[in-house]
C-alpha cells in the first residue's frame, strides 16, 4: 500500500528537503543520547561502561521503534512525523532534568538507607529515557523514507535516506565533544537541540500540513513547548546552578523530600566553570564538618593565618579534590615524606597534575629545588588556580614562582616524548573513575616515567583507596612492580588517634568522655590518604632528614606514626592486578553506583 501522504504534500518537497531534514534529525537524536551518556557518566562514573549501555539501548530501541512505524498508520505521514518531533523535542529537553532529579532523589533514599530503592529511580529513570528517545527515532526514519520515496515519485531514495541519516549521526559525534560540550552546559545543548526538532515539527505543521485537522490544538501545543524551550534557555545557567547546589547539598532535603524543588537559599552558590576538559566547581559548605572545632588542635595553619579560606572544595566533574579546611593533611605528606626519607633534596622535580598548584606550594619551600617542571592537561584550571581568590590562597601563589614551568599537555603523552631526566616525580591524579584515567595508572605510563628517573631518584603517587582496599592497593603495587620499579614503599596520612587538646575541647563542648573518644578517633581515620613511593634501584639505607621547612601538621612524631603503622607491602606483583591500558583493571567503581560529592 502507497503511503497516505495527503494534500499533494508529495508535490510541495523535494527529495533533497527530505536527506536534509533526515541528517538534521538524526544529529539531533544522537545529541540526546550523547547528552544522556554524558549525564549518566558524571552521576554515576563509569564512562565507557554508560556510554556502551546508552548506544546499546538506543540502538535496539530504534529496531523497536521501526518495527512499530507499520502498526501505527493513522493520519498522512507529515501527521505522524509532527507527532513525533514534538514528542522527541519534549523528551530531549526534559532528559537531563530527569537524570538530575532522580540523581539526587536517589542519593536522598540513600542517605535513609534505601539505596536499591534510589537505583531504581535513576538508573530505570535513565534506561526509560534512551529507549523513549530510540523508539522515537526508530519510528522516525522509516517515515522519512516513506516521504523521500514520496517526492522522487518514480526513484526509491532508501538508500539515500539511510546515508543521510547515518552523516548525521557522524555530525552529532563530532559536534557533542569538539563544539557544544567545551561551550555550554548540557543543559543548555538539550535545550537546542530540542528547538531544532520543534522546528522540523512547526514545518510539517505550516508549510506541509495547510488543511490539518485541530490545527490550533496543534498550534497551542507548539506555543506551550516553544515557551518551555526559550525559558530554558534565558535561564539555563541558574537552572544549572540550581542541579548543582542539588548535587553538593542534597543532605538539606534529606529531613523533608519535599523540599526537593526548593531553591536551596540557605547554602551558597557554587562557583562553576567549564575547561575543553571538564567542569571546576568551588563549594563554600558553611556548615562546614562536626570535626572543625578540632582543626587548631591538630595544624598550625589557622593559626598562623587565620585568614585562610575554611570549608571551601574544588570538583573536577563533580569528583571532590581538597577541601581547603583540610589539605595540609593531603598535600604534607605527599610532598614532604619521600624528601624527609630520601638522602638529599632533589633539585630536578617533575609535578603532573596539581592543577590547583597546593602540591607545588609545598615543594617550592626547599631552596634547594632548582626547577619543578609542572605538566598539566587543563589550562583553565591552572589559570584559575592563579587568580581565583579561593584557590590563591591555599596554594599562595606558588603557580607564579619563577622555578616553575607548567606545561598543558596529556600527560601520558608529555612523558611518552620527555627528555632528560629528574630526580623526583610528582603524580597527582585525580581518581580513576573511566579508562582514560586510568592509562595514567598504568604499566605503560609508570614504564615511561621511571625512564625518567635520574639514578637514586624517586617517583610518590597519590594512591586513592590504597590505605583502605587490600585489592585497591594490590592493584597500584603490581602495577609498580610490573613496570620495572624495585622498590615500592606504601604509606598514609597517620595521625594519632589519642590527642589531649582535641578531647579537651570536646568536653569543654560537653561531650561525654566515650563520645568524645570515639569522634577524635574517627577524625583521625578520616584524614588517611595513600601513597606509594617508588625507585627504579634498592635504597641503600632509609634516611630521615628535617626538611627545614615550614609545615603545619606534619611532624617527626607523626612520620614515626606513619611508619609505625605501615600500609602492607607486596612481596611479588599479582599479575591479575596489572593495570595495563590494553588490559585494565582500574577503575574499580561498581556499576550500580551513584556518585556522590562527599
Amino acid at each position: 500500500m502507497q503511503p497516505n501522504v495527503g494534500n499533494n504534500a508529495g508535490n510541495k518537497v523535494s527529495p533533497g528537503m527530505v536527506y536534509a531534514t533526515s541528517l538534521v534529525l538524526a544529529t539531533c537524536s544522537l545529541l540526546y543520547e550523547l547528552l544522556i551518556a554524558q549525564t549518566l557518566s558524571m552521576l554515576a562514573a563509569n564512562t565507557v561502561v554508560w556510554y556502551s549501555v546508552t548506544i546499546g539501548i538506543y540502538l535496539a530501541a530504534m529496531g523497536v521503534g521501526a518495527l512499530l512505524h507499520d502498526r501505527f498508520q493513522t493520519g498522512n505521514l507529515w501527521q505522524r512525523l509532527f507527532h513525533v518531533e514534538v514528542f522527541l523535542s519534549a523528551v530531549g529537553a526534559a532528559a537531563v532534568p530527569i537524570l538530575q532529579l532522580t540523581h539526587t532523589t536517589a542519593a536522598i533514599l540513600d542517605l535513609n538507607d534505601l539505596t536499591v530503592a534510589g537505583n531504581a529511580v535513576f538508573f530505570g529513570s535513565s534506561f526509560m529515557l534512551i529507549a523513549v528517545i530510540g523508539l522515537l527515532t526508530g519510528f522516525e526514519l522509516p517515515l522519512l523514507i516513506d516521504l523521500g520515496n514520496e517526492a522522487a515519485k518514480k526513484q526509491r531514495v532508501t538508500n539515500r535516506v539511510l546515508a543521510a541519516d547515518y552523516m548525521g549521526s557522524l555530525i552529532g559525534g563530532l559536534l557533542f565533544p569538539l563544539i557544544l560540550m567545551p561551550r555550554f552546559g548540557l543543559l543548555s545543548v538539550g535545550m537546542m537541540t530540542a528547538s531544532i526538532n520543534l522546528l522540523v515539527a512547526l514545518i510539517a505543521l505550516r508549510w506541509l500540513l495547510p488543511r490539518s485537522r485541530r490545527p490550533v490544538f496543534r498550534l497551542a501545543v507548539c506555543s506551550f513547548l516553544s515557551a518551555g524551550l526559550l525559558l530554558g534557555l534565558v535561564f539555563a545557567q541558574p537552572i544549572e546552578g540550581y542541579f548543582v547546589k542539588n548535587y553538593y547539598f542534597y543532605f538539606e532535603h534529606s529531613n523533608d523530600p519535599a523540599t526537593l524543588f526548593g531553591s536551596l537559599e540557605n547554602v551558597d552558590d557554587v562557583f562553576l566553570t567549564r575547561s575543553p576538559y571538564q567542569r571546576i566547581d568551588i563549594v563554600h559548605d558553611e556548615a562546614g564538618f562536626d570535626t572543625d572545632i578540632l582543626i587548631d588542635t591538630y595544624t598550625t595553619k589557622f593559626l598562623a593565618n587565620p585568614e585562610q579560606p575554611r570549608n571551601y572544595a574544588l570538583f573536577l566533574n563533580g569528583d571532590f579534590q581538597l577541601v581547603s579546611s583540610y589539605e595540609e593533611y593531603y598535600h604534607e605528606w605527599f610532598a614532604h615524606v619521600p624528601i624527609m626519607t630520601n638522602g638529599a633534596t632533589p633539585r630536578r622535580v617533575l609535578v603532573m597534575g596539581a592543577g590547583d598548584g597546593a602540591l607545588i606550594r609545598e615543594l617550592i619551600k626547599y631552596p634547594d629545588i632548582e626547577s619543578i617542571v609542572h605538566v598539566d592537561l587543563d589550562q583553565k584550571l591552572v589559570e584559575l588556580a592563579k587568580s581565583h581568590p579561593v584557590l590563591l590562597a591555599i596554594n599562595e601563589g606558588a603557580l607564579d614562582d619563577p622555578r616553575v614551568d607548567s606545561h598543558f599537555d596529556d600527560a601520558y603523552r608529555y612523558i611518552r616524548n620527555a627528555t632528560g631526566y629528574f630526580d623526583a616525580i610528582y603524580l597527582d591524579f585525580p581518581a580513576v573513575t573511566d579508562y582514560n584515567l586510568s592509562k595514567l595508572y598504568s604499566r605503560e605510563f609508570f614504564h615511561f616515567v621511571r625512564q625518567r628517573l635520574a639514578s637514586g631518584g624517586f617517583v610518590v603517587l597519590d594512591t586513592p583507596g590504597l590505605a583502605r582496599r587490600k585489592h585497591i592497593r594490590e592493584i597500584y603495587m603490581s602495577t609498580l612492580q610490573a613496570a620495572g620499579f624495585r622498590y615500592v614503599l606504601p604509606y598514609a596520612t597517620t595521625v594519632e588517634q589519642r590527642n589531649a587538646d582535641a578531647m579537651n575541647v570536646l568536653r569543654n563542648k560537653g561531650y561525654g568522655y566515650l563520645d568524645a573518644r570515639e569522634l577524635v578517633a574517627d577524625h583521625a581515620d578520616s584524614l588517611r590518604y595513600g601513597f606509594v613511593i617508588a625507585r627504579g634501584d634498592l635504597p641503600d639505607e632509609t634516611f630521615f632528614r628535617d626538611p627545614r621547612v615550614e609545615l603545619h601538621v606534619l611532624t617527626e612524631e607523626r612520620l614515626a606514626l606513619t611508619f609505625d603503622n605501615p600500609v602492607a607491602p607486596l612481596d611479588e606483583p599479582i599479575p591479575d592486578k596489572v593495570n595495563s591500558i590494553f588490559k585494565p583493571t582500574l577503575p574499580e567503581r561498581g556499576i550500580w553506583e551513584i556518585k556522590t560529592a562527599w
